[in-house]
Parts: structure tokens; sequence; C-alpha cells
């Protein structure tokens, strides 16, 4: 079971640094966002994903929606961080 938690944790902070870029695709130069959040439907896609993730955690209880939402924030954070430099 450990083992699952601990992957869970991942997709969550895997999430989260897709969804940072996504927020700033309309920032152009170095800090902009890269070149695949610019189409729509990758936006579309990574919000789905993210709310399929909170949905999901819901499933095992509130306080699984409050890590899920925890991870997704540590990744966003974790992505501004890394293209800040």
């Amino acid at each position: 079971m450990d083992i699952f938690n601990f992957a869970y944790a991942i997709i969550g902070v895997l999430i989260g640094m897709a969804v940072e870029p996504v927020g700033r695709f309309a920032i152009q130069g170095p800090t902009g966002a890269p070149q695949w959040t610019w189409n729509k439907i990758s936006r579309a896609v990574v919000a789905a994903v993210m709310w399929g993730f909170i949905i999901f955690s819901a499933t095992f209880g509130f306080e699984y929606i409050l890590y899920a939402v925890l991870e997704i924030t540590i990744g966003v954070f974790i992505s501004y961080y890394l293209v800040r430099k």
C-alpha cells in the first residue's frame, strides 16, 4: 500500500508541474510557456486530468481531496521555480 501512496503523490506532483505552464500560456519570451501549451486541446486535457485527479481523490475521502490539492500545488511551485532559474 505504501508504493501506491508514493506513486499517487508523484502523479499529483507531475500533474501540478503540467498545470503551471498552462497558466502562463500567453507569456512570450524566455520565461514564456512551452509550445505545447499554445494548443487549446492540450490546455483542456491538462485541466481535465487535474479535475479528474481531484475527483478520483474524493472517492477515498475528504482528506484525500486536500492531499490532491496540496500535491498539485507543490507541483506548480516546483515547475515555477525550475523555469524561473
